[in-house]
């Protein structure tokens, strides 16, 4: 089965490099620096999901949200933002985005929000989503927990977002 497309826009090199380590077992990527370049990508690959900054330089990711869906209303897009005071975040909510995430990130809770904003969209298709695979037999378990793993990222996240 092919991955699911995400398109991750933001400004900060660090926190793309971040959120690539985050989301690259399980989506196939496009990143982009610019809302500008955003909306390029966009048009090009009509990802599943976006999750994108708020505050960029150009172009922020409001204006973004709302040419994308100008464009093609479709993809579900995660905006988030250091700036998750409540007039921002139902800002973003009038304007179409599916979810809101404040910086520094919970991971795991990202990762909630981006499957939810992908079953919501597939669920507004018609589209069936398959259950989680299961688990495979006779691998080699993990010397990692998940739960570490986690940490090592949110750890990552935070100091990206700074």
């Amino acid at each position: 089965m092919p991955k699911k497309q995400m398109l991750i826009v933001d400004d900060n090199d660090s926190l793309r490099a971040a959120l690539q380590t985050v989301f690259e077992d399980d989506f196939e990527l496009e990143f982009a620096a610019s809302g500008e370049e955003a909306l390029v990508k966009y048009r090009q690959s009509i990802p599943q999901v976006v999750l994108m900054d708020y505050k960029m330089p150009g172009i922020d990711g409001l204006e973004t949200l709302q040419r994308m869906h100008a464009q093609l209303e479709g993809s579900p897009v995660v905006l988030m933002s250091a700036y998750d005071e409540a007039p921002v975040v139902n800002r973003a909510l009038e304007c179409g985005a599916t979810d809101f995430i404040g910086k520094p990130f919970d991971v795991s809770r990202m990762r909630r929000v981006i499957d939810q904003a992908i079953r919501q969209f597939h669920n507004r298709l018609g589209v069936q989503t398959s259950a989680a695979p299961a688990p495979k037999e006779n691998l080699p378990q993990p010397h990692i927990t998940q739960a570490e793993v986690d940490e090592l990222i949110d750890q990552t996240l935070r100091m990206a977002c700074v």
